[in-house]
């Protein structure tokens, strides 16, 4: 079959390699219709994470039809059609348990190294699933390959931030990053109650872009991010503030938008090891702050539902769909903001 690859810093590829089959009786193997290159994915391609070595098959974003199942499959069967969660959970450990399957003691990330689980990547033709009742979801008969990809990552990754920082009706919401999960985050924010969205971002046809899905524009560019939601909130700064980019230049800056008693939540990947965190003023302001990886099966079913009754379209960031032989040229556009979202087509 044909698999996307990691070859080194800033090169993948193409290869053929051996179809996966089922190894455990849980397992399911996925026939891949669509694929993704995630912004995460980016970490690869640059070379910062550890544990990923030449001539594994990378990605984590994929809808496709079931092709076959092991014995103890309950809920799945050949021919559904399925999105696939971008983390791996058992669902039986007490993180699963407790629900919180992004901190599965047997799990991993698609496609992301040994450091992650070592676990094959879903750029291919077919993908091995482990656990495929807890990490699959059946897509509704109206819901197209497209629309239901996003569900799988960084729509419900935004979709679970927004969750965490409790937006309430009316507030305002600052989102740091217009990347691809940044503008889902201007579109969760907004159907999960805010009262404005404001989109900040270096680059102007970025924020651009989130203003078309109904956010302020902010322009870090042309002005002081701080001053800027300052006067916007009377001086107050805003009551939730969503990191999407990564880092501790961005993550300070979170620090100083937030109002006194406000949430702050950060998604955004990075392969930063520290923060100098500003405890003086966390304590002072009553800052809640939290971080972490997505916890996709809490909120799968919730976007599943939203994009399919139309309250969601998270397709309007897709700026390129090419086949899967096209890969590396994706990866590089990708790579120099010369594309928004890239999609894979494998049928």
């Amino acid at each position: 079959m044909r698999a996307v690859t990691f070859r080194g810093t800033h090169q993948v590829a193409v290869d053929e390699i051996p179809e996966p089959t089922i190894l455990e009786g849980a397992d399911a193997v996925v026939r891949v219709q669509r694929a993704a290159i995630c912004g995460s994915d980016l970490h690869l391609y640059h070379g910062t994470i550890p544990g990923i070595l030449p001539g594994m098959t990378i990605g984590h974003e994929f809808v496709g039809t079931v092709e076959s199942v092991g014995s103890q499959v309950q809920y799945l069967k050949s021919g559904d059609r399925v999105v696939g969660t971008f983390h791996i959970g058992c669902g039986g450990c007490p993180a699963c348990r407790r629900g919180d399957f992004h901190q599965c003691s047997q799990g991993g990330v698609l496609g992301y190294g040994i450091a992650f689980g070592n676990l094959a990547g879903s750029q291919a033709d077919f993908v091995r699933i482990p656990h495929a009742d807890i990490n699959l979801r059946i897509i509704p008969p109206s819901l197209d390959w497209d629309r239901a990809l996003f569900c799988g990552d960084i729509l419900t990754t935004a979709f679970g931030a927004v969750k965490n920082a409790g937006v309430q009706p009316g507030e305002t919401v600052a989102v740091i990053g217009c990347g691809p999960v940044g503008l889902m985050v201007v579109i969760s924010a907004l159907v999960q109650g805010a009262g404005r969205v404001v989109a900040i971002d270096r680059l102007t046809e970025r924020t651009k872009r989130a203003e078309s899905l109904g956010a302020v524009p902010l322009s870090s560019e042309e002005k002081n991010p701080i001053s800027a939601i300052n006067q916007l909130t009377q001086g107050e700064g805003a009551d939730v503030v969503i990191e999407a980019v990564g880092g501790s230049k961005t993550l300070e800056m979170a620090f100083q938008l937030v109002r006194g008693g406000g949430r702050i939540s950060a998604i955004g990947v990075t392969a930063e090891d520290t923060l100098a965190y500003p405890l003086m003023s966390s304590l002072t302001k009553d800052i809640t702050f939290r971080i972490g990886v997505a916890n996709i099966h809490r909120d799968i079913d919730e976007t599943l539902a939203l994009v399919t009754y139309g309250r969601i379209d998270p397709t309007v960031i897709i700026s390129h769909h090419l086949p899967l032989s096209r890969a590396p040229e994706g990866y590089r556009l990708f790579a120099e903001r010369q594309a928004q979202k890239v999609l894979l087509a494998l049928d």
